[in-house]
């Protein structure tokens, strides 16, 4: 008795327990997990709002804002300079902030890419178009004003429905800035035909 050891078998459930553990180990082996690296929430919002408004503004305030208000006697009512002067920052938070809404959205699909892209080249396009419009209202040429911020709202519309697509918040962004350029196309187009 001395010599002899006893060996005692496993239970059945150990087997099956040691399978499992072998079988997640391999699954987890081989599922690719995407990391992405991506500034934190704070800091996209800063860069998107903070960019967008300084170099829109600096655009736009060096078209004469300041020396032409004044001098825009012809325009068909005359409207305060206070909202004159804020409009501008106010479309551009608008739009920085619409465009954090959508960068904050993941994008994994190949139509997502594809609807992100879009929204690029519409969202680009758009700020350059809001930046240089009051150039044209400055220097007293309202039919070129009309056209550009018609334009500008045909911008605002597909850039609106392509937030739309990827995030509600930047869509309803978007929905302001669309109302709001809207109603500036309607009075430089009776400032244009009237």
């Amino acid at each position: 008795m001395l010599g002899l050891r006893r060996t005692i078998d496993p239970p059945p459930c150990a087997n099956k327990i040691r399978n499992a553990a072998h079988t997640n180990g391999t699954m987890e082996n081989s599922v690719i997990v995407k990391t992405e690296k991506r500034l934190s929430n704070v800091a996209l919002f800063l860069l998107c709002t903070l960019a967008t408004v300084g170099i829109g503004l600096a655009v736009s305030y060096c078209s004469g804002i300041f020396g032409r208000v004044a001098n825009s006697a012809n325009l068909p009512f005359i409207i305060p300079k206070w909202l004159v002067i804020a409009t501008p920052p106010i479309l551009f938070f608008h739009l920085g902030l619409a465009l954090y809404f959508v960068l904050r959205e993941n994008v994994y699909t190949d139509n997502g890419k594809m609807v992100r892209g879009w929204t690029w080249a519409f969202w680009i396009t758009l700020f350059i178009a809001t930046a240089i419009t009051p150039f044209f209202i400055y220097h007293n040429m309202p039919t070129a004003a009309y056209i550009m911020s018609s334009i500008t709202t045909a911008l605002a519309l597909g850039t609106t429905i392509l937030c739309y697509r990827q995030s509600i918040a930047a869509g309803v962004v978007m929905t302001v800035f669309l109302v709001v350029v809207g109603l500036i196309m309607i009075y430089l187009g009776y400032w244009a035909f009237a």
